[in-house]
């Protein structure tokens, strides 16, 4: 790939010269390369004939791209001047032929832009890559300059002045726009990959503007595309059909990307003619209730329209589904009755007219380097060339809704000015949210790199409503951020994702300068333009700086990870204070290198040692500060609303009634005066206001007023709707606090070692902004805070880099001295700082020198040694002086000996020997060494430090690789080869480690020393320094300093020391600033007690699903931890840390409220290996003053935190307690353990009291193997509150998983308080052979307080009556039998014998043959017009569950008897389903008072013995299954699982459908509990390959057997003894009435004859009280003793009705989202009945259609439209006939041809015959169709039956004219009109708006109030209109009389009729057609044709014709005879 430009010669150049002529030459760049042509000298009209060529990578450049070309004057002295340029862009020479030159003559531009006389000629030609495209658009889509080709551009005038960008948002409203939503559904996702399901029902189309169409529906979500059937001829489609979209992706990617729905006219030649389309984002779905959209009316507009107009309406469901979501019914609504203006979803623009978003992009600053730079330095090597030290390339791309824009390429240019505006042409308003901004650098080879990214709300920077606006930005700075600055080699996928945005991003990146402005009514007219220097320069009071200062007073640094290197902490705002950017002025932004140091149990510190590193930033930003000011007032308004909010929640669960209506109040009055308080003032002088903040100012203000007035009528008497109104209000607040035009980067806060980055903080700059208004300062604005550390490289985003305890503080350099102001305890100390360097010069030497190879550093360096810091040339900066001269001060890290910080240590010493190959072993010159070799203190030398005692002797190391004798062996001194433990003959030298403990019992105030000279020892430079000198050591450094002080009082400048470097010419002079620290005045020592209580729901750390936690506590430079709880995932440690002679500087007020936050980590201690991490959390300690009096401060719950996950609770508390106070302090707590660890003192544990915990352990369910065995014997221990209780080992679990002794009672300890209730933990093990108990599953109920009972002794007392059984306190005192056992029916039988037909009509109690089953399900789930008659006749509905029959909350999940818990095994997020456990608990006090043992809750528990059952399974339909086959359907099919017992539907397939109707009962038999699992699965039958699981869903059938709420069989809500409702169980309603008062110790039921009734329970019930005398009851009824029975059990308890559940199918392959819905129910039988038989099933069997034939009759036609003119006579007229068919099917049908229709008026006689098969009752016929022809099975649909009836005009050569049509539904028949004239408007629904298209009324579908069914009338006769659509106007077009009759196929036998006029000719006999003569086809009758056309039209010109023709003939005759008679009768020869 190449670019060649030949340049051939320019003219009329501009003369720049005074004396002679230029010397002209041509500079060409491309892409950053540039090249010259040669010098022509002496010339204006140079001809050079030279060609220029670039070798191009294999990437092809964008259209965009553009040649720079500059022709100069060259000058031998002094820089070449410009004589003039021109750019080529690209984009022509892409889209023309590889290789085709193009000629160019471009006409030079000065440097200012305008034009000269002077011109250029050029020949360019482009050769692209192989395999590139050919032209197109670059990337953005559609091209927007053909979208700007429709209509002009609008423009105006902006507020600000600049043009010409209108800013329509200052000068108009946004009225109509629509309200975009602030808080989302997705806004609440996690950032992570999730699986999506997105279903799509295409139900109809309505009023598709056109005629004649066959059309389409294709959905389109990322590139995948599904496309319906293609409906022939009709503009109201029904599809009816669902498509299925699978995703996994990040939910904020996903959930932005668009769906499209696009309706096309698959017709003619133009199959994809476009109708109209709706394109929307999948986030407007997710955002919806239930994430869905149901029964909406897509407003249908032509996107490629400049004025979109309503093209028709599609009614679509739309669900977007993640894991865990419903899918909420999404069934085909068939019911013309909808609210249409309310379901109306318009497209986007068709409202308002077309937008564009103006995006002015100025220029850029401060972006980081992109490239490696090799080939500049490669450059700077050979002298080639001048090396750039810009290696970026950057342009800008925006994006908004779908629409994409760049500008051009700036290269090698870090702060490009770009100076274009970007045109998004879109329709407002639009859907998306976002606009995104993306800095990219352009690569010669392979992919452009991200620099980073930023959005802009659309939200944000608009409103609507009245007093709205529309989008506007800036100008503003848009800060960008990404990765590190650094440039990498390898970017990981953690820095992708930063510089894309998708994580927060770790560094400051660059800004860009842009202005955003809203053009409605027309699209871009081009997608860039330059910004002219005019414009340009009006932006530049935004650009204007002020200074800013950033003060950051460090107080300490913990919790970080061991590093070999000195680690520095440093702050910087932008590029200022980032000590890697050599190009900022430096500011002393980062404190002194020093190294970590171990804090005596986990993790590491910086000592600081009491004197406080302070760091500042002076940089320059525009003066902001009035926005930020304003976002802090809203932010402090919503801490005010979140604090009353916590304080009301904390009362209402606390019941603290009488306090909280003085809370309501006092919160409602602290809201009301906020939102009274005045924003921040602008100041003009200051602050450069835009367009935005004055929107946003103002709608703040609105806002705050309307709050206002809502606070004031708002009734603060109901608590709950107090909160739900706080809550409202503070959603409107968070909205206004987002402020998108942050000029001012965060502030970011590194832990660096060297120039490694390790660990970040970002603070937004608001948050630590100063202002003298309280309201309006950041709240955490010089205040200490603790800010966690993340390491940008985990991407986990589990770990912690460390913890900072900082003060931040930003301002304006004026406001500096506040900060001091408000800190007068402080002192600032300045130090000079150099390092001097020195090496051994040769290894072994000992001798220091400050040469050598080692010597890397210059002599006296800064500590990273890259800057060369000679003493001497060291000179005070201004307004500063030096005090006293220099002098060493080492750090203080490196004097911290090796066992700083800990509280036990090993001394180690190793003895040396030395001898001969094969002599004796004598001791080494240095028998005593480290583990380096270096000499070392004999093991009796060593003395014990101060503080320290010895736990044992001197013992050699056996732990090692050693002999027995603890020896190791090797042949080197020097010990590189190796050391082994076993001796050889050849080992000259031996050594063993000798070992000795000791431990801290006392804390000594350490005087470390260090060397007078005050050397710091390393091996290299780039590793860790330490104090005592070593073998190894080759380098050391000494840290000299001298003090600076102020030279002047007030407020010094920042210190800045200039230093000169080099030698001779050479030298120059480098910036370094000094190290600053804090040392405050107050200093105070506290102790910290921290009460770590106990831990509950903490993930599973080992493969058991078990923990060993402990807990790591750390605070400032100290870290503890609790012991470890083994196996157990709720420990009780019950353990006070306590950390004494906590140091912290400032005032103790200060440290009350800014102390610093404690940090505590839960790890899983395991045996090999290191620690797993379970959790953190950041709590914050209550300063406590002892002399102010000391209140034990109360336990509470932390929420532990994973990542982003929440991973259990902490209890626990923490008191900061000032300790060199005047008081002493509180008592230490108790002790345990010999005195070693400290308990919770009883002042701060809950209060405890004894406890009774009853467990009914019933069974282990679906158990998993394990380690590939099988469970068999296991048996349950349970925990809680240290106590346990094992259950009995169960005998075989495959025989009876059910506990022969299941009731286990035990006392415990548990608190009084609910809130510190502690957690049941539940632990399986089993037992296995040679003793073998392995931890199987575990399981935790956290939440025991559903289980808490009344004792059963406190309750007789407060009843003092006998006790009776309550739903839930205790459970039923019968056994399984006595639940089966039922008595012999005496009072009527199941197999009473069905009544005939002829019966039904005179016998009472016999059969309605007009009802069906299908009749109930339809008129109990809302679809009455398929239901019939069935409610008139009386009868009762039955129960549609939207949901499961355990998700109905009155029956609490059938849990009542027995719960079920489900129990896992392995390690966190990987843990699996091992099983399930099967019982229930009863917690509740016991009583001191109470002398006797108090009698047992669950006492009377059922047996578990096995009991034998009959699942009848009927499985109605499913709903929205997904697709399995190519082409989007399935052949679904059903089958059912108890045990081993299957039973299968599949010969019995569904074919081609996803809403399968099967009508199906499977009746399945098993053993109870053995299998409790009903599984019922749906299948797709395939007949070749193995058949396809769609999905499944699992019925616990054991739940609904024990429970008392009998969900065996559902209870019907009327007694029928026959018929399709008849009564299907084994047990009457009297006995179910009997035994269930029985079980609930009711009395009763007592009978009563005058009048009918019984009592139960001491209520009496009248069976009028629920069947009214004058309500006519069904004939199938049965008596009335079991009517009123049934009508009691129905109020009276809580019994399972009869019902219709809807269950989610699920895959295992997608778990968590839904595969479809399948509606069944489930009766269950126990076979332990004796003596009966099972009564009959019910009949669900779906409706069979019955068969019958349409007769249309078309007589006559009138006003038909005459579409032709006639050649000959010019008349009007048409060739019409009539065709027709049903809307499906393929039947189309013709009449014959009424020719030369010349008066509208065409006469037909003729009859179409359809067959179609109908159900009645639903409306609905049945049509069958294959989808492809080599399909095998025919797919049914269900559509209403739809005549369609076309009006045509026939032609004989061309295609025939389409004139008119009808579609009319023949259940829902406009009534006909009973003469001609009777023909009107009222016919035609359409015509009932404003008579367009695009009129929206409710009358847009079809009014039904006068329609006919024609199924009922059986023949209609009349007048009907034809329509047609002329300019979006319907009109009638023609009227046609006809006759409709419909016949069913038996009739239609006896009454037979032919098709058109043949045989048979009858019923009615249609005669031929009395046309007129003059209809006929002139072809086929030429003398008719003359008649009727020539001699009609032309009878005089034929007469006249015949005349002249004989004038003519005799003319001739006479002509021709008259010569031969005159010469006869001359010669007389006649």
């Amino acid at each position: 790939m190449a670019l060649e430009i030949q340049v051939v010669s320019a003219s009329s150049l501009q003369n720049l010269e005074t004396l002679g002529k230029s010397d002209p030459y041509v500079s060409i760049t491309f892409q950053g390369d540039k090249k010259k042509t040669e010098t022509k000298s002496n010339t204006l009209d140079p001809i050079w004939e030279e060609t220029l060529k670039w070798e191009l990578s294999s990437k092809a450049p964008r259209p965009d791209e553009c040649i720079d070309i500059l022709v100069k004057d060259y000058e031998r002295v002094g820089r070449n001047r410009l004589i003039g340029k021109a750019t080529i862009a690209l984009r022509n020479l892409v889209h023309a032929a590889p290789g085709t030159p193009l000629d160019y003559e471009l006409s030079l531009l000065d440097a200012t832009d305008c034009p000269t006389v002077g011109t250029l000629k050029l020949i360019v030609s482009y050769t692209p890559p192989a395999g590139a495209k050919k032209g197109g658009v670059a990337r953005g889509g559609k091209s927007v300059a053909a979208m700007a080709a429709k209509t002009a551009a609008a423009t105006s005038t902006l507020s600000d002045g600049i043009s010409p960008m209108p800013d329509v948002g200052m000068e108009g409203t946004a009225e109509g726009m629509p309200a975009m939503l602030q808080q989302r559904n997705r806004d609440r996702l996690s950032n992570v990959k999730t699986s999506f399901q997105v279903r799509v029902r295409v139900v109809e189309g309505r009023q598709l503007l056109g005629a004649n169409m066959n059309p389409v529906c294709r959905v389109t979500l990322d590139g995948q595309t599904r496309q319906t059937r293609v409906h022939k001829g009709t503009t109201s489609p029904w599809f009816d059909e669902i498509f299925f979209f699978q995703a996994e992706e990040i939910p904020s990617t996903f959930l932005e990307k668009f769906l499209e729905f696009k309706v096309c006219n698959s017709s003619g030649i133009r199959s994809s003619t476009t109708i109209g389309a709706f394109k929307c984002e999948v986030g407007m779905a997710y955002d919806q209730q239930d994430h869905t959209i149901l029964n909406r009316w897509l407003v249908l507009a032509d996107p490629d329209e400049a004025t979109p107009t309503v093209q028709g309406y599609l009614k679509v469901s739309v669900a977007v589904l993640g894991p865990g979501d419903m899918c909420p019914d999404m069934t085909a609504n068939q019911s013309d009755q909808d609210d249409v203006e309310a379901n109306l979803l318009w497209s986007a623009g068709v409202h308002l007219q077309p937008a564009t978003f103006v995006l002015s992009v100025y220029c850029a600053q401060n972006l980081p380097q992109m490239d490696a730079g090799t080939m500049q330095t490669l450059k700077q090597v050979l002298g080639v060339g001048t090396p750039s030290k810009e290696l970026v390339d950057p342009y800008l791309v925006a994006s908004y809704a779908g629409k994409e824009v760049q500008t051009k390429i700036l290269y090698t240019n870090e702060n490009p000015e770009f100076r274009q505006n970007l045109y998004m042409g879109f329709l407002f308003p639009s859907m998306c949210n976002v606009i995104k901004i993306v800095v990219k650098d352009w690569d010669r080879v392979g992919e452009d790199d991200i620099i980073g990214t930023a959005t802009i709300p659309v939200s944000a920077i608009s409103a609507p409503g009245e007093d709205g606006y529309l989008p506007t930005f800036g100008p503003a700075w848009v800060n960008i951020y990404g990765t590190r600055r650094e440039w990498e080699l390898l970017e990981g996928d953690a820095s992708k994702k930063m510089n894309k945005g998708q994580d927060e991003g770790c560094a400051y990146r660059g800004r860009v300068l842009l202005a955003l402005h809203t053009q409605v009514g027309s699209y871009p007219a081009a997608p860039t333009t330059a910004i002219d220097n005019t414009d340009y320069n009006k932006v530049r009071r935004f650009r204007g700086t002020r200074k800013f200062v950033v003060q950051c007073h460090l107080s300490g640094a913990w919790l970080l990870e061991s590093a070999e290197n000195p680690v520095e902490l440093e702050v910087s705002l932008g590029n200022f204070g980032n000590k890697l950017e050599n190009k900022m002025i430096p500011s002393p932004s980062s404190t002194h290198p020093a190294n970590p140091v171990f804090d005596g149990c986990k993790y590491y510190f910086l000592p600081w040692s009491g004197v406080e590193p302070f760091v500042t930033v002076h940089c320059d930003f525009e003066d902001v500060t009035h926005r930020l000011h304003s976002v802090n007032h809203i932010i402090s308004i919503i801490n005010l609303v979140k604090k009353d909010l916590d304080n009301l929640r904390s009362l209402l669960r606390g019941n603290g009634h009488k306090k909280i209506e003085d809370t309501v109040s006092g919160a409602i009055s602290r809201l009301k005066e906020a939102c009274s308080l005045e924003l921040p003032e602008v100041n003009a002088v200051r602050h450069s206001e835009t367009s935005l903040d004055i929107h946003l100012r103002g709608r703040r203000r609105r806002e705050l007023d309307d709050m206002k007035k809502a606070m004031n009528m708002l009734d603060i008497s109901d608590p709950q709707h107090v909160i739900e109104e706080l809550e409202s209000v503070l959603g409107r607040l968070e909205n206004l606090s987002v402020e998108s035009q942050t000029s001012i980067p965060d502030v970011f806060l590194w832990l660096m070692s060297g120039t490694r980055r390790l660990a970040y903080v970002r603070i937004p700059a608001h948050s630590v902004l100063f202002a003298h208004e309280p309201t309006a300062q950041g709240m955490l604005c010089g205040k200490f805070n603790t800010y966690a550390l993340t390491n940008p490289d985990d991407e986990s985003r589990w770990g912690l880099g460390g913890v900072v305890r900082a003060s931040v503080w930003l301002g304006r350099e004026e406001d500096l001295r506040t900060w001091w102001d408000c800190r007068p305890d402080l002192q600032l100390t300045v130090y000079a700082e150099t390092y001097e360097n020195q090496v051994v010069p040769v290894p072994g030497s000992g001798k220091w020198s400050d040469s050598g190879l080692l010597m890397t550093r210059p002599k006296f360096s800064d500590a990273d040694g890259l800057l060369n810091l000679p003493r001497e040339d060291f000179s005070a900066p201004e307004g500063w002086g030096f005090q006293g001269d220099w002098f060493v001060d080492p750090d203080p890290s490196v004097m911290f000996a090796a066992d700083a910080g800990r509280q036990l240590f090993t001394e180690e010493v190793f003895e040396q020997q030395l001898r001969l190959p094969g002599g004796t072993w004598v001791p080494a010159p240095n028998s005593w060494t480290d583990a380096r070799n270096d000499p070392a203190t004999s093991k009796d030398e060593i003395s014990l430090p101060e503080g320290w005692a010895w736990r044992d002797v001197w013992s050699y190391d056996l732990q090692r690789a050693v002999d027995g004798e603890g020896w190791e062996f090797t042949v080197e001194s020097g010990g590189l080869v190796g050391w082994s433990p076993q001796e050889k003959i050849y080992h000259t030298k031996r050594r063993r480690r000798w070992i000795r403990e000791r431990h801290l019992v006392q804390k000594v105030e350490k005087k470390e020393t260090m060397p007078v000279d005050g050397w710091e020892y390393a091996p290299l430079f780039r590793l860790q320094f330490h104090a005592i000198e070593r073998k190894i050591d080759m380098v050391r450094r000494r840290r000299w300093r001298r003090r600076l002080v102020p030279a002047q009082t007030g407020l010094p400048p920042t210190p800045r020391l200039s230093i000169m470097t080099g030698k001779g010419d050479e030298k120059f002079s480098q910036l370094t600033c000094p190290r600053m620290y804090l040392l405050s005045a107050e200093r105070h020592k506290y102790q910290l007690r921290a009460h770590i209580y106990q831990a509950r729901d903490l993930i599973p750390g080992d493969k058991t699903g078990l923990a060993d936690p402990y807990a790591v506590v750390s605070f400032c430079n100290g870290t503890q931890q609790t012991e470890k709880q083994m196996k157990t995932l709720c420990p009780t440690w019950d353990q006070t840390l306590i950390f004494d002679d906590v140091p912290l500087s400032g005032r103790v007020d200060d440290a009350a409220s800014q102390a610093p936050k404690v940090v505590v980590e839960v790890f899983d201690w395991d045996a090999r290996g290191a620690p797993e991490y379970l959790g953190r959390v950041f709590c914050q300690p209550a300063v406590v003053v002892p002399s102010s009096g000391y209140q034990p401060l109360p336990l509470q719950w932390y929420q532990l935190s994973l990542g982003n996950d929440k991973q259990g609770e902490l209890l626990a508390s923490f008191e900061l307690l000032l300790k060199d106070g005047e008081e002493e302090l509180p008592i230490l707590p108790p002790t345990r353990h010999g005195g070693d660890l400290f308990m919770v003192p009883f002042g701060v544990r809950p209060l405890l009291q004894r406890t009774r915990i009853e467990i009914l352990c019933w069974g282990m369910r679906n158990m998993a193997t394990y380690e590939l065995q099988s469970v068999t014997r296991p048996s349950i221990e349970f925990e809680c509150g240290g106590e346990r209780i094992i259950s009995p080992t169960m005998k075989n679990l495959r025989i009876n998983p059910n506990f022969e002794k299941p009731h286990l009672v035990f006392d415990v300890e548990l608190p009084k308080e609910t809130l510190y209730m502690p957690p049941l933990t539940l632990r399986v093990v089993d037992h296995r052979a040679f003793g073998s108990k392995p931890v199987v599953a575990t399981a935790v109920v956290t939440d025991l307080q559903r289980y808490t009972v009344e004792p059963k002794a406190a309750r007789r007392k407060r009843k003092n009556k006998k006790p009776t059984l309550g739903q839930r306190d205790s459970l039923a005192q019968t056994s399984l039998s006595g639940l089966d056992s039922k008595p012999p029916m005496d009072k009527e039988s199941h197999h009473r014998p069905t009544p005939s037909h002829a019966q039904a009509s005179r016998e009472p109690g016999t059969v309605d043959v007009d009802i069906d089953w299908w009749a109930k399900y339809y008129a109990s789930s809302g679809q009455l017009e398929r239901a019939g008659s069935y409610l008139n006749k009386g009868y009762e509905k039955l129960e549609v569950l939207k949901g499961t029959l355990e998700e109905e909350g009155k029956f609490t999940g059938f849990k009542d008897m027995i719960d079920t818990v489900t129990l896992y095994r392995g390690r966190g997020d990987k843990a699996q389903l091992a099983g399930e456990f099967k019982g229930t608990f009863r917690v509740y006090p016991l009583s001191s008072d109470e002398p006797e043992e108090p009698p047992l809750v669950l006492a009377g528990y059922p047996t578990s013995d096995l009991q034998e059952v009959v699942a009848r399974v009927y499985v109605v339909m499913g709903q929205d299954l997904a697709p399995k086959d190519a082409g989007c359907s399935s052949d679904p099919y059903v089958v059912v699982k108890l045990g081993k017992n299957t039973k299968s539907s599949k010969d019995d397939y569904r074919p081609n459908t996803l809403n399968p109707i099967f009508g199906h009962v499977f009746e399945v038999a098993g053993t109870l509990p053995l299998h409790k699992d009903l599984t019922v699965q749906v299948w797709d039958h395939d007949m070749i390959s193995s058949d396809d699981l769609i999905g499944e869903t699992v019925i616990d059938l054991e739940n609904r057997y024990l429970t008392r709420h009998r969900a065996t069989i559902g209870l019907p809500r009327q007694y029928h003894v026959s018929g399709s409702n008849m009564w299907r169980d084994v047990e009457l309603p009297s006995e179910i009435l009997a035994k269930v008062a029985r079980e609930k110790n009711l009395e009763g039921p007592l009978w009563h004859q005058q009048p009918f009734s019984l009592t139960l329970g001491g209520i009496t019930y009248a069976l009028s009280e629920f069947e009214h005398p004058d309500v006519v009851l069904p004939s199938t009824v049965g008596n009335l003793r079991e009517r009123l029975a049934l009508h009691v059990l129905h109020k009276a308890v809580s019994l399972v009705p009869e019902h219709v559940e809807n269950r989610a199918l699920m895959h295992p392959s997608h778990p968590g989202i839904p595969q479809g819905q399948l509606k069944l129910w489930v009766d269950l039988f126990p076979s332990s009945v004796s003596g009966q038989t099972l009564p009959p099933p019910v009949d669900i069997t779906p409706r069979k259609p019955h068969k019958y034939l349409l007769r249309v009759v078309v007589f006559n036609v009138f006003e038909a439209p005459l579409q032709e003119t006639a050649a000959i006579g010019g008349e009007k007229m048409s060739d019409v006939y009539v065709k027709g068919w049903l809307q499906g099917t393929n039947n189309v049908q013709k009449t014959d041809t009424h020719y030369r229709c010349m008066d509208g008026e065409a006469n037909f006689n003729w009859r179409f015959v359809f067959p179609l098969e109908m159900l009645e009752a639903e409306q609905v016929m049945l049509v069958e169709y294959k989808e492809h022809p080599w399909s095998l099975n025919s797919t049914q649909q269900r559509r209403p039956p739809q005549l369609t009836l076309q009006l045509w005009d026939n032609d004989l050569i061309l295609r025939d004219d389409y004139l008119s049509e009808m579609t009319i539904d023949l259940c829902h028949l406009p009534k006909p009109a009973k003469s001609l004239r009777g023909v009107s408007p009222a016919q035609v629904p359409q015509m009932m708006g404003n008579g367009t298209s695009n009129s929206v009324a409710v009358t847009f579908l079809d009014d039904h109030s006068t329609s006919v069914n024609l199924f009922e009338a059986k023949r209609v006769y009349g007048y009907f209109p034809f329509t047609r659509v002329e300019e979006g106007v319907v009109e009638i077009a023609g009227k046609i009389e006809m006759e409709l009759e419909v016949v069913t196929e038996e009739d239609s036998k006896a009454r037979p009729a032919g098709l058109g006029r043949d045989e048979p000719n009858m019923n009615p006999k249609l005669p031929e057609p009395n046309r007129p003569a003059t209809s006929f086809l002139w072809l086929s009758s030429p003398w008719k044709s003359f008649r009727h056309i020539i001699w009609k039209n032309y009878k005089w010109y034929c007469i006249t014709l015949v005349i002249l023709v004989i004038l003519f003939l005799f003319l001739f005759l006479f002509l021709y005879s008259f010569p031969g008679a005159t010469v006869e009768y001359i010669l007389g020869t006649y």
